[in-house]
């Protein structure tokens, strides 16, 4: 029998038990069972945090199939649902990382695991989610740490292609994303600040410029007033863009840079802008307010490269940014470090409630707001009937790096957290730290 014919039988045999259970078939994938589909559970006796609204004290969050069916104190439960006594606990939506290389990259240093950098300046038609590791071994360590939806970028080049918003489990990369194309991602050549002459944003400005040359010459066509043109996957990419139907996220790093840089933007008519930068975002604040542009602040536990700033000046972006009126989400850079350690973003928004901004604000920057901003609030970033069910139970506060998270729900299904390398390294030897210390 050939491999071939083997794996043929295997999948008739795989389908055909699937079919028996109730399994529902889409394109070429299984979607689940129609047991899963019924399935309710009830969160019962936990302190509710919806981020939109008050706590619920004794709250109950119904949960039915992928999906929050109800959230209050009062709530009717089902007789066929299954009751979680969660009492003493705290439930809180999963957070959202609002730019991260989850799922692009392993090990640093092994660079066959790495998958974040294409080579080139201009990497329009690139998509993310099609290299999107399913079965990264980072996944559950930033689950554990209430990681449970990323927004995972390209890196490298001027033009760095599309991101999307993924899901941290699933079987597969289809299986997890939830928004592909998300986003554009350009970086501002910082250069370009004093030159407006600047070799690399000449080279941006000529392929946006034959992007709309070539959306026109398209448009001709579809009309039938001219030949079509050639098949031109990076032009095409920029479309969505330009026409104003994907955002552009807009990577600046100083004061200088990210003024010039929404200078060019406005110029460039972009109808959807999102800033990426760092900690010198709080400086242009009320031109961000004022313009109504979202920021992706990164670099909160960094230092301060001025003389004259103070030693907190990062502590203190986020509250800045919050003053001034600026819709903001907290990241940690969206590098392979980052990735590695996203489990750490709730920390960096303690920190900046710990110096200024408060604290409801602080937890809006790593669930809600990010959300918003994604264009995803409508499915996660706050507890609400009709939202997934990506859900954390905790012993306390998830901004405190003392807070235990102690259950995780993604999209209904309960996680096992020892999948986590971390927690299965702490299993292993807690009997052996135990005994020395006997």
């Amino acid at each position: 029998m050939s491999t071939m014919t083997r794996i043929a039988n295997t999948v008739a045999a795989m389908l055909a038990m699937a079919a028996a259970a109730g399994a529902v078939l889409v394109g070429s994938g299984l979607v689940g069972t129609a047991l899963a589909q019924d399935t309710i559970t009830a969160l019962v006796g936990a302190t509710v945090h919806p981020v939109d609204g008050d706590p619920i004290e004794n709250g109950i969050v119904l949960v039915e199939g992928r999906n929050i069916a109800a959230i209050g104190a009062g709530v009717e439960i089902p007789a066929n649902a299954e009751v979680v006594d969660v009492a003493g606990s705290h439930i809180y939506p999963g957070f959202v990382h609002p730019l991260s290389s989850l799922g692009l990259t392993e090990i640093g240093s092994v660079a066959g695991t790495v998958d974040t950098t294409e080579m080139g300046a201009i990497n329009a038609a690139l998509r993310v989610e099609v290299a999107f590791n399913h079965d990264s071994a980072l996944l559950p360590v930033n689950i554990a740490g209430g990681i449970l939806t990323t927004h995972t970028v390209p890196s490298g080049g001027l033009i760095r292609g599309t991101s999307a918003v993924m899901n941290m489990d699933g079987w597969s990369w289809e299986d997890m994303t939830i928004k592909a194309p998300a986003a554009m991602h350009i970086d501002f050549p910082a250069g370009a600040v004093d030159d407006s002459d600047n070799d690399d944003l000449k080279k941006i400005e000529s392929v946006l410029d034959a992007a709309r040359d070539w959306h026109k010459a398209m448009q001709a066509f579809e009309a039938g007033n001219a030949p079509r043109p050639p098949r031109n996957a990076q032009l095409e990419a920029l479309v969505p863009l330009i026409e104003g139907q994907l955002p552009l996220f807009l990577y600046a790093g100083k004061e200088d840079q990210i003024l010039a840089a929404l200078d060019w933007a406005e110029g460039q008519a972009f109808e959807r802008v999102i800033v990426v930068g760092g900690p010198d975002l709080q400086y242009v604040a009320e031109r961000l307010a004022a313009d109504g542009i979202p920021a992706i602040l990164n670099g909160v536990y960094t230092m301060p490269t001025r003389r004259w700033e103070a030693y907190d000046m990062a502590y203190q972006a986020a509250g800045k940014l919050f003053e001034a009126g600026v819709k903001f989400a907290i990241g940690d850079g969206g590098g392979g470090f980052g990735a590695a350690n996203a489990r750490n973003l709730p920390f960096q928004a303690g920190s900046s409630a710990a110096f200024g901004m408060p604290k409801d604000a602080a937890l809006k920057s790593v669930t809600l707001w990010p959300a918003e901003i994604l264009g995803i609030d409508d499915q996660l970033g706050s507890l609400a009937a009709g939202k997934r069910a990506s859900l954390i139970v905790t012993s306390g506060d998830p901004l405190e790096p003392m807070t235990q998270i102690r259950r995780v729900w993604i999209d209904g299904k309960e996680y096992d957290l020892k999948r986590s390398k971390h927690r299965q390294l702490f299993e292993r030897y807690k009997g052996r730290i135990q005994g020395e210390a006997e």
